[in-house]
C-alpha cells in the first residue's frame, strides 16, 4: 500500500469501524460517516437525567467483554487508558409453559425452585448437560460436527429433549439474541467452537468477564478525543460508486464527496445495499447474510425479572407459555448486576417484551440488528476477506466472525493491516 496520505472515508460508526479509524489516522486523512445521531454503533449508554439515579451511565447494546475471547478489544481499552471492572454473568431460565425456573449464579439459585432437590428430572437434566457437553468437546474435536446444522446434531445425539427446550437453546437465543427455532440453522461447528473458547462446554472453565467502568460509550469518547479525522453524525452514506481511480460517495441529502478508499463498516446486507455495482465476488459474499431485528427496551420495572428473587441473574431468559418457536427472544438483563451500579432502582434492558413495561418506568425504546448465522453465510467468512482492496474498497463488521464486538474489532483491524498499520 502507498506510503503517500489517502483520503479515506470509513462508512459506519459502530466498533469496526472505528478501529478502523483509529488506525488508519496514523498515516492517512480519514473521515467516518454515521447515519446515527451518535458513534458508537451497538455500543449506546443511556445517561439516567432525572431522579435520584440521574448520572448514572446504563449500557443498552455492547455490555460485557471476558478476558480470553477478547484479547484486541481488551488490548484498545487499555491504549484508550479506558478502565474495566469485573461483572457477573449469570443466566436464568423461566419457562411459564412447564413451569421450571433455574438460575446459574450457584448451588441455591441453580435450586431456586427447591421441589427440584426431589424431583429425579431434575437431577437427570443436570446430569445431561454434563455428559453432553462431554461428548461435543469430544465430537468437536474429531471435526465430527462439520457440515451439520445445530437441530441437525441435536436430532442425530438423540439429546434429552428438556436440556435442548429448558438449557441449550435458551441460552444460545439469548447470547445471540434470536428465536429458539432459528439457533436449529446454526451451523453446529461454529456453535460448540463458540461455546468452548468461552467455557461453556465446562463447569469450571470459565473465562473472568468484566464490563467498561461508567459505562461502555466510555471508550467511544477516548476514541472520538484522539481522533484527528473528521466525523460526520446524521450523515447517511445512500450509495457508493467505485471508478478506475477513486470512490465517490453519494448522501442522502445529494452531496457528494470523492475518496481514495472507502471502508464499508456495515452490516452485510447495508453494505451490498450502498454499492452502486457490486462485483460478483461482492453479491457472492454479502447477500447470504440476513439481519434479525430486535425491540430494546431500557426501563425500572421490576417486573420483567422473575418474581422468585433467588432464580434472578443477569441474563434472565423468559419463554411465555403460548409462546410459538419461531418467536423472538425475551431476555432481560440486569444492569445493575451487569455493571454494578449502585442505584435506587433496578434497570433493566429487556429484548422483545411480550407485555411491556409499566409506561412510566420506560426510558428508552431501540433497534439493534444481529445476524443470522446458517451454513450459507458461514461458508462466505472464508473468501470475505479477499474482498478487501479490491476497487478501493474494504469491508468489516461483526459478521466476519461470530457476530460479537471482538469480531466487529478484529475485522477493523484487519483493514488497517492491509494498509500496513498494526494495533
Amino acid at each position: 500500500m502507498s506510503d503517500v496520505p489517502l483520503r479515506i472515508a470509513v462508512v459506519g460508526g459502530g466498533v469496526a469501524g472505528i478501529g478502523a479509524a483509529h488506525l488508519l489516522q496514523r498515516r492517512h486523512e480519514v473521515t467516518l460517516f454515521e447515519k446515527n445521531d451518535y458513534v458508537g454503533g451497538h455500543t449506546h449508554t443511556i445517561v439516567i437525567d432525572r431522579g435520584a439515579d440521574a448520572e448514572t451511565a446504563v449500557d443498552t447494546g455492547f455490555i460485557v467483554l471476558n478476558d480470553r475471547t477478547y484479547p484486541l478489544l481488551m488490548h484498545f481499552l487499555a491504549g484508550l487508558q479506558v478502565p474495566i471492572r469485573k461483572s457477573d454473568m449469570s443466566f436464568s431460565y423461566t419457562c411459564k409453559r412447564t413451569g421450571l425456573q433455574y438460575a446459574s449464579r450457584n448451588l441455591d439459585t441453580l435450586f431456586a425452585q427447591r421441589r427440584n432437590l426431589l424431583r429425579p428430572s431434575f437431577w437427570r437434566f443436570l446430569i445431561e448437560i454434563g455428559l453432553f457437553n462431554f461428548r461435543t468437546r469430544k465430537r468437536l474435536a474429531a471435526g465430527a460436527l462439520r457440515g451439520l446444522s445445530l437441530g441437525e446434531y441435536l436430532r442425530r445425539e438423540a439429546v434429552l429433549p428438556s436440556l435442548v427446550d429448558s438449557y441449550l437453546i435458551p441460552m444460545a437465543a439469548a447470547i445471540w439474541s434470536t428465536s429458539d427455532a432459528r439457533m436449529m440453522d446454526f451451523p453446529a461447528e461454529s456453535f460448540f467452537r463458540f461455546m468452548e473458547n468461552h467455557g461453556l462446554l465446562s463447569v469450571s472453565d470459565q473465562p473472568q468477564w468484566y464490563t467498561v467502568e461508567g459505562g461502555s460509550h466510555a471508550y467511544v469518547k477516548a476514541f472520538l478525543k484522539g481522533f484527528a479525522g473528521r466525523v460526520f453524525t446524521d450523515r447517511p452514506v445512500e450509495r457508493i460508486r467505485r471508478t478506475h481511480s477513486f470512490a465517490v460517495l453519494t448522501f442522502a441529502d445529494g452531496g457528494e464527496e470523492i475518496f481514495d478508499k472507502v471502508v464499508i463498516a456495515a452490516h452485510a446486507d447495508e453494505a451490498l445495499g450502498l454499492l452502486a455495482d457490486p462485483s460478483a465476488d461482492e453479491t457472492a459474499c454479502l447477500s447470504p447474510w440476513t439481519y434479525n431485528r430486535n425491540s430494546v427496551v431500557l426501563h425500572t420495572d421490576p417486573s420483567c425479572l422473575p418474581e422468585n428473587p433467588r432464580a434472578r441473574a443477569s441474563w434472565n431468559y423468559l419463554r411465555e407459555k403460548e409462546a410459538p418457536p419461531e418467536a423472538p427472544v425475551i431476555l432481560t438483563y440486569h444492569m445493575n448486576r451487569l455493571q454494578g451500579l449502585r442505584t435506587e432502582g433496578d434497570y433493566c434492558v429487556t429484548l422483545n417484551p411480550r407485555r411491556p413495561a409499566e409506561r412510566s418506568r420506560i426510558i428508552r425504546e431501540l433497534v439493534y440488528h444481529h445476524p443470522m448465522y446458517t451454513a450459507e453465510a458461514v461458508a462466505t467468512q472464508r473468501t470475505l476477506p479477499s474482498l478487501n482492496g479490491q476497487r478501493h474498497t474494504f469491508f468489516c463488521g461483526s459478521y466476519f466472525g461470530y457476530g460479537f464486538h471482538e469480531d466487529a474489532l478484529r475485522s477493523g483491524v484487519k483493514v488497517a493491516e492491509a494498509f500496513g498499520i498494526h494495533l
